[in-house]
């Protein structure tokens, strides 16, 4: 795929702004770059003769699947496909394919991996104009979106008085068995979380005593953070670590029974796309001068484009 059209996997379903705990999106519209609309009006036929993008992430199902929704709403006629795995598997498989010429994968979308697979040469530059203007910027780790993590509770379960008062007491004895954990092998939220914490504190005993209080939890993991968060919500657990904080705010506003621990900081990490320098689709190859939102906040998107992308529960650049 075009590397336009592959960014414009977030183009259009790019969210965000964020108002009394609404999040509004940029319309598909003439708000959007001239120029991303140039080049996809010239590109498109082509890349739809090419047919398809395909897309490794480590991304949970339901939310990879709501983001190619949004792209095949905007761009008909090109088959999307998704192979998830954790992100060392996304790293083997993709440096073994790189190593042995085989062109298969379009799009890296995963924390961490692109890191990984930058230093291995296996992913290409994605520069772009307007990079002045962004708050991160990086043409080969361009930043997609913005995980914001929270520490959720059910609210039926654990009163106001029993909360804990940060991330680092929910390793305390009187949580134990209550505490749902992102599986922190398969690379996912958690771990970005722990890594974070790790640096912020620059105490490696602290940090290491944490990592055995929450083994001491005897918990199951779960490799789902939307699945873990429905059980949250169904009352199978009194914690939720973590939690991303749209799911939390919008399933409150439903009425269920979930809020987040306001004394523990949410917590936000940047996820990066990485184009595969063996990418099989011609057009994702080509260099041209469109890419990344002038701001994290672009402007609002259409509510249809917003009921798609409610449900991932990300906070998403604007890709132009």
């Amino acid at each position: 795929m075009l590397k336009t059209m592959l960014l414009a996997i977030v183009t259009l379903v790019s969210l965000v702004v964020l108002t009394s705990n609404d999040f509004s999106l940029a319309q598909t519209g003439s708000e959007t770059d001239p120029r991303f609309e140039k080049l996809a009006k010239d590109l498109y036929p082509k890349a739809k003769q090419e047919g398809s993008l395909v897309v490794y992430t480590i991304w949970d199902v339901e939310h990879i699947r709501f983001i190619l929704a949004a792209f095949n709403k905007r761009f008909p006629g090109i088959n999307t496909t998704y192979w998830q795995g954790s992100r060392s598997e996304i790293v083997t498989r993709t440096l073994t394919e790189f190593q042995g010429d085989q062109k298969t994968a379009d799009v890296i979308l995963s924390e961490g991996a692109p890191v990984v697979l930058r230093a291995a040469g296996a992913i290409e530059p994605y520069d772009t104009v307007q990079a002045s203007a962004l708050l991160l910027h990086d043409s080969t780790l361009p930043t997609v979106s913005l995980q914001i993590m929270a520490l959720s509770y059910n609210t039926k379960k654990l009163k106001n008085e029993d909360l804990p008062k940060s991330w680092e007491d929910v390793v305390n004895s009187k949580y134990k068995g209550g505490v749902a954990l992102d599986d922190p092998l398969r690379a996912g939220p958690l771990s970005g979380l722990l890594a974070g914490f790790k640096e912020y504190w620059k105490d490696d005993a602290k940090w290491t005593r944490y990592i055995k209080g929450l083994k001491g939890l005897n918990v199951t993991v779960h490799k789902s953070t939307s699945a873990m968060f429905r059980l949250l919500i169904a009352g199978e657990y009194t914690i939720a670590m973590p939690a991303l904080l749209h799911d939390v705010i919008e399933e409150k506003e439903k009425g269920s029974p979930v809020d987040f621990v306001k004394s523990a900081p949410p917590v936000i990490s940047a996820q990066q796309l990485g184009i595969y320098g063996k990418a099989p689709h011609l057009y994702g190859r080509i260099k041209h001068p469109a890419a990344q939102s002038r701001s994290f906040f672009p402007p609002r998107l259409s509510s249809v484009d917003k009921r798609c992308l409610d449900s991932p529960g990300r906070l998403f650049k604007q890709v132009v």
